[in-house]
Formats: structure tokens, sequence, C-alpha cells
């Protein structure tokens, strides 16, 4: 078939994959011309960060979020898969209490293992702080969710003691003096929007 041009500047006749290799350029394209549908599975479509350079105390046996440590996204696609990287910068009372972190979608606990028989507590890092008040320990998780919608999804991770006599420390020792030569840490939630 002959390839026409027409008088309205249409052309007929151009088979798909007619035009040679570097015709069209990506500034050749319309805004939004390239879904998230069209990209290849595994494709990353945004990425969203929150990180937590200050310190956080708690003496809380229920779960708590501290400050800076959620983050929102809202996937493109109801088939999207979101990269969960949740690192958090624990400590906790000397032979008192074990730090517990925890990582949800909304209100939704995710990414950790079976409740205990005795108190039901959930977590993906825990440890018991037996030796003395000097060390912090970086708590990780990564996980992929398949939230299964495309509206606004908030993930966060939640720390706890194991009971009120204990305290959790985030991104600090319980030695900390806030004085030269005490180290401070750095947490933070990372989300990746993945291509299904």
């Amino acid at each position: 078939m002959a390839i026409t041009i027409n008088g309205t500047g249409s052309i007929t006749g151009l088979t798909a994959g007619g035009l040679p290799d570097g015709s069209i350029t990506s500034a050749d394209l319309a805004s939004g011309a390239i879904t998230a549908g069209a990209l290849p599975t595994g494709s990353i479509l945004q990425v969203v960060q929150t990180t937590k350079t200050d310190t956080y105390t708690t003496n809380s046996a229920s779960w708590v979020t501290p400050t800076d440590l959620s983050v929102n996204i809202t996937p493109s696609t109801t088939s999207s898969k979101i990269l969960i990287f949740a690192t958090v910068a624990l400590a906790g009372q000397t032979g008192y209490s074990t730090a517990m972190a925890r990582l949800r979608r909304g209100s939704n606990v995710i990414y950790a293992g079976d409740s205990g028989p005795a108190s039901g507590m959930q977590s993906y890092g825990q440890f018991y702080t037996a030796d003395n008040g000097f060390y912090s320990i970086p708590v990780v998780g990564i996980y992929l969710d398949s939230p299964g919608v495309d509206t606004q999804i908030t993930y966060d991770i939640q720390v706890r003691s194991q009971s009120t006599s204990g305290t959790v420390y985030v991104n600090r020792t319980q030695a900390d003096r806030n004085a030269a030569g005490d180290s401070r840490t750095v947490s933070s939630i990372t989300v990746m929007e993945v291509a299904a």
C-alpha cells in the first residue's frame, strides 16, 4: 500500500514499525503518552521516601508511630506492587525491655511474624537489651506488597517496648548524653511502585 500524506496532515499506508529507528525521540511524545500499563513488568514507576534524623523515646507497651516514619504513595494502577525498604535504628533500656518494630499498610500489619501465644505481639525485628546502654541496632525490613488499589496508601514503621517498665529509643542509644562523642543514627522508609 502506498504511503499518502493527506491534505489534513495525516498519513495513511504506514505500518507499525515502518519508521526508521531514531525517527521519534522522547521530545516528540505528548505528555502522558506512555502509561504505566505500557511499561515492562518490573519497571519502577515512582519512588517516595521519608527520613527520620532526630531521636525518639517511648516507654509505650502499645505500638506507636514515631514522627517521620510514615510515607504516602498513590499507585498508578491496582495491579502495581509496592517495594518497601524499612529501616529503624532501635535501642532499649538495659536489662528491662525488648525493643520491637513492625510495618503497616494503613491499619493492617504486613511483613510480621505470627502473633505470640501470650502477648499477641507481631514484629519484623526485635532484640533484648541485656548488656549495656551503648548499643543501637538497625532493624531492616524489605517487603514486596500487593495493595490492589490505585488510591493513596500510607505505610509506617511502628515501635514498642515489651512493657512499660522498659524504654525504646530511636536513632540513639540509652547512654546518649547529647554530648560530644555520642553517636546518632538515622531511620527511613522508602517505597517504590513496581509495574506488574
